[in-house]
């Protein structure tokens, strides 16, 4: 069995003889720790080889994330051919599309193309209708977050998957960064004990031309739904479900009808607690972009936006940096701890992500973040934002 970040072989004519337990169990660490395609589970065919198709993909919004997508697209030409692209403001001109074609309305685009699936990255207000467009053409497609921007949308499109049969995706890149992918396992050994507390920061200052878009200046545009629930999709993520939130937000600094700034405590059904400050207005060294490199748009600063705080230990992302008790077992406030730096493991996110969302199709992958998921992840976003309206601990809506 082969695997590379856009396709994946299967090759075993006798699988006693030609693999033994030692190169299948480093397969099957290569493939599950995310350096090959991840996370894998192929059913292995011990009669023929099969190869895994590119799929034939259109992208709906050529702005910011859109072209990231398509860049990602050109680049992975075993994982997906891109067909087609649709924005009805952006200037294909200068803009790489390959061989695709260029069109200013995206229900043209699937009428006319009929792609096998799409990646919509559309400004937030259309998500729901062009999801629904997709699963009335029985088209495949992944959703940039958020989902939808209401929860009752959230539930319109989750039950239009549901009918329709399609496969879904939610642009939730992040679960696929290798350092997250260590994180979660040493959580699952229990190297740092029970979960006790986990703390996020994200905090950049975004440049004026930024928010030519108007629809970034209106609800629905600003940091909380853009940026943090990218950071509370990885709080449930490493922690688990959200039962409660508190929040804050604030318009202070910018003056725009949306928040330039949150925060917000979780409670999560395990008993851990989380926090979380989020700001497009405020100049730090402290996002995931800026510690990962993951976005080369972002400077790198080597600096670790989260802490996963437990009974035996701690650990700091993206850098990787685990503290335990010096001596095992020694786990107190009078006792020396030492912090010990791990190798993350470097891959980029949206090839990884596309590379299953080819697999989900093609193979019959469970995908890493469904649109249900996905709305879970926008129900604890919104929470914050009512707690701040009420000034009152809010449960978010269940899916």
């Amino acid at each position: 069995m082969r695997a590379s970040g856009c396709s994946v072989q299967v090759d075993d004519c006798d699988t006693k003889q030609a693999v033994n337990a030692g190169r299948l169990e480093s397969m099957r660490h290569r493939l599950s720790s995310g350096i090959a395609c991840w996370p894998a589970m192929l059913a292995v065919s011990t009669r023929r080889r099969t190869t895994v198709k590119p799929l034939r993909i259109a992208v709906l919004g050529a702005g910011l994330i859109g072209r990231r997508h398509i860049q990602t697209i050109l680049a992975m030409p075993a994982a997906a051919e891109l067909v087609a692209v649709a924005d009805p403001v952006a200037d294909p001109a200068g803009l790489d599309v390959g061989a695709a074609a260029w069109f200013g309305d995206a229900q043209e685009l699937l009428d006319r193309v009929k792609p096998e699936a799409v990646i919509i990255a559309t400004p937030n207000a259309l998500h729901l209708q062009q999801g629904q467009w997709c699963c009335e053409r029985g088209i495949h497609f992944l959703m940039e977050k958020p989902v939808t921007v209401t929860l009752d949308e959230a539930a319109t499109l989750v039950q239009a998957v549901r009918q329709s049969g399609v496969k879904t995706l939610v642009g939730h890149h992040r679960r696929y960064l290798g350092v997250v992918q260590q994180a979660r396992q040493w959580l699952a050994d229990g190297r740092l004990g029970r979960l006790v507390v986990a703390s996020v920061v994200w905090a950049t200052r975004k440049p004026d031309a930024y928010f030519q878009a108007a629809w970034r200046t209106q609800p629905g545009g600003g940091p909380l739904l853009i940026n943090a629930i990218h950071e509370i999709d990885m709080l449930r993520h490493l922690c688990g479900d959200i039962h409660a939130v508190s929040g804050v937000k604030s318009h202070a600094n910018r003056g725009f009808a949306v928040e330039d700034t949150a925060a917000a405590v979780f409670e999560f059904d395990n008993g851990c607690l989380g926090t979380l400050a989020c700001t497009d207005a405020g100049l730090s060294p402290w996002t995931i972009e800026q510690g990962s490199g993951e976005n080369p748009a972002f400077g790198y600063t080597g600096q670790s936006a989260y802490r996963l705080i437990g009974t035996e230990g701690s650990l700091e992302l993206p850098v990787l940096r685990a503290w335990s008790p010096r001596v095992a077992g020694e786990a107190a406030w009078d006792k020396p701890i030492v912090g010990n730096p791990l190798l993350p493991k470097v891959q980029d996110p949206y090839q990884v992500q596309l590379s299953h969302f080819q697999r989900l199709v093609r193979l019959d992958e469970p995908p890493v973040v469904s649109v249900l998921d996905g709305a879970r992840t926008l129900a604890a976003t919104l929470a914050v934002a009512e707690s701040s309206q009420t000034q009152a601990r809010c449960v978010p809506r269940a899916f």
